[in-house]
């Protein structure tokens, strides 16, 4: 467990490093740190057996959704890699797994449990499971939005990997690069064999039922704004 307790430290650290060097307008520099920061996530959830794996997922999922957005004016490649390294780390964090008909169990579950989160600035913060919902469901606008009306991926990089298959945490015994890019190919068993523009529809179908689900039964949440919903 420390070495998994030393790679949170060194995620939150990259990810810091990373937003000072975006407000310096320094955005590749940023890209390069966020993605350090990714990776050390990703060794976390991969050694870790017991501690606060939902929280780790959740802002594993934060981070690359950061990194998507940030990369969606530099590459657009990586910005797709990284939205779906999101997908599946928010995914992972999702009580409900995108059941909407589980979302206002686990929103009243949520209440009787304490998770802090590990995102920065954050730590002494609890994670509710309105909010993990909400960051599957963001997960799902982001990706949906940079999959445009033609093939955005890459045919080298169209081995798709649906989330949790090859194990239930995404953690299988396998290696970290391996996983890496199992992660960077990851597609929602919901949206496993549609093209592009079938699984761009699916997402914003799904984030629309999540989001209007929480905003039913968490009138109080706010989830933030849902920038990408203005484009095609």
């Amino acid at each position: 467990m420390p070495g998994a307790e030393r790679s949170v430290q060194s995620a939150l650290q990259f990810w810091e490093q990373g937003r000072r060097f975006e407000d310096q307008g320094r955005p590749v520099l940023a890209a390069r740190r966020y993605t350090r920061g990714l990776g050390s996530f990703l060794t976390y959830v991969k050694l870790a057996r017991t501690g606060q794996l939902a929280a780790a997922y959740y802002a594993f999922g934060a981070l690359g959704r950061e990194t998507a957005r940030l990369c969606a004016t530099l590459n657009r490649h990586s910005a797709l890699q990284n939205a779906r390294m999101a997908l599946a780390a928010s995914h992972f964090a999702d009580p409900t797994r995108g059941q909407v008909e589980l979302v206002e169990r686990e929103v009243r579950a949520g209440r009787d449990h304490t998770l802090y989160q590990l995102t920065l600035g954050r730590r002494d913060q609890v994670l509710t499971a309105e909010m993990r919902i909400a960051g599957a469901a963001d997960a799902r606008d982001l990706l949906a939005s940079l999959l445009g009306d033609e093939t955005a991926t890459r045919p080298s990089a169209k081995g798709l990997w649906p989330i949790g298959s090859g194990g239930d945490t995404g953690r299988g015994p396998i290696g970290y690069w391996q996983d890496k890019k199992r992660y960077m190919q990851a597609v929602l068993p919901s949206c496993a064999g549609l093209d592009e523009i079938r699984e761009r529809l699916r997402l914003r179908e799904e984030a629309d039922a999540l989001f209007t689900e929480l905003r039913r039964v968490a009138p109080g949440f706010d989830p933030g704004p849902r920038p990408e919903r203005g484009r095609t």
